[in-house]
């Protein structure tokens, strides 16, 4: 049985789980409802505990949004206060007094089959272009980006990303893409800015539907959070018990990070706890928090005609290493001794010093970039991508 045609514009409403009654339909893709004792209020509910004017769902860029309106008891969204203005997703829970109302849509369903294929192997084309094949046929603008990314064409992400497009745009939210979904994303602090919140922005990237084949997140908690060494252990795992609860959380996660500091090798580097272990087995015995004494550069591409010297399989990379161009079509990664980079006055270097692993572009700046990003000091986290332009590509990784 097909799903029904997407129209472009999906249905919502709450269903009213306490007190009970019928459901409370929300207009197409406009206005807003406010909720509270009042006679004022769009939906008027008889509770003592409730502020006259409670919280509001509102419309905007998408997304239906739910904030509280400074009421004494608060509002809660899958249990747990609403701080700010979230986004809500199909089967959220919102909760205020002894309301209980749930949030749902007729978003159709997609084929389980070709999502759990995709999710198995998210390497192979053919499945994604089926995926695009259905999504077409019933109009859903979906499959055209899956499309359009496929052949190299320009994406618009901001509709896709809703509440998280200025997090993109500040940099404190990066994202590399495939086929028009989120494959990878890092959230740190960009030009000295410290995220407010950093799980409601996870929740809402797992929530989208550009984010269901996820494969790497990295959260540089202890600069987000501003941690001393002693909290780091007991925040971790707080953040994974988290990540267990969230709905949407997908099979396709293969890699997690909480950040780390360059220093001495400590025992006991903190993996992923049984809990999220059972949600996503393929993070099972995977490291999420560690201290390091390096990292290492592995290859991810060479530009054609470009020799690649200085580097081999497990190099470690430390405070000495330097990456320069040769003149005559090489990349050389270099440690002292060796003279050779002089000439090019002040190249690229890695600087491991604060119990961070940072990256000074010197003169190389706008030729080195990490994920995409120009700067003249980059900080180094897990699976960043290192884009020396008309050289080559290579991941960032940890060594213990």
């Amino acid at each position: 049985m097909r799903a029904s045609r997407y129209s472009g514009e999906v249905r919502a409403w709450l269903e009213r789980e306490s007190p009970e009654g019928d459901k409370i339909t929300l207009p197409d893709g406009s206005g807003s409802l406010v909720f509270g004792r009042s006679s004022k209020c769009t939906l008027v509910f008889d509770d003592i505990t409730l502020s006259a004017r409670h919280c509001e769902l509102s419309w905007d860029a998408g997304f239906w949004k739910l904030r509280d309106l400074g009421s004494e008891v608060g509002t809660r969204l899958n249990g747990h206060p609403l701080t700010h203005a979230r986004a809500l997703f199909a089967g959220d829970r919102v909760e205020f007094g002894s309301v209980r109302l749930r949030f749902r849509t007729d978003l159709p369903v997609d084929d389980p089959q070709l999502l759990d294929a995709i999710g198995r192997s998210p390497e192979a084309e053919s499945n994604w272009l089926v995926y695009a094949d259905q999504l077409q046929e019933r109009g859903d603008p979906l499959g055209e980006r899956i499309t359009r990314s496929r052949s190299g064409g320009r994406l618009d992400h901001m509709p896709w990303l809703g509440p998280l497009w200025d997090a993109f745009v500040a940099g404190e939210l990066e994202i590399e893409w495939q086929f028009g979904f989120v494959k990878r994303a890092t959230i740190r602090t960009a030009a000295g800015r410290l995220p407010a919140e950093w799980r409601p922005m996870v929740s809402t990237l797992l929530n989208l539907r550009i984010g269901r084949f996820l494969r790497s997140l990295v959260i540089d908690l202890p600069r987000l959070e501003n941690l001393t060494p002693m909290q780091i252990p007991h925040e971790v795992v707080a953040a994974q018990h988290f990540l267990a609860e969230l709905p949407a959380l997908p099979s396709t996660l293969e890699r997690l990070s909480f950040g780390y500091h360059v220093a001495q090798p400590s025992s006991g580097a903190l993996s992923v706890t049984e809990e999220l272990a059972l949600r996503v087995p393929r993070l099972r015995g995977t490291p999420v928090y560690q201290r390091v004494n390096g990292v290492r550069l592995r290859v991810i591409s060479v530009v054609d005609g470009v020799k690649l010297g200085g580097i081999e399989g497990n190099r470690v990379l430390t405070g000495v290493t330097r990456i320069r161009r040769g003149n005559r079509n090489e990349l050389f990664l270099e440690s002292n001794p060796g003279m050779a980079f002089m000439a090019d006055g002040n190249p690229c270097f890695f600087s491991l010093t604060g119990g961070r692993a940072k990256l000074v572009a010197g003169r190389m700046r706008g030729e080195v970039r990490i994920n995409n990003r120009i700067d003249a000091l980059y900080e180094l986290l897990p699976d960043d991508v290192l884009d020396v332009i008309a050289g080559g590509k290579f991941r960032v990784e940890v060594v213990a």
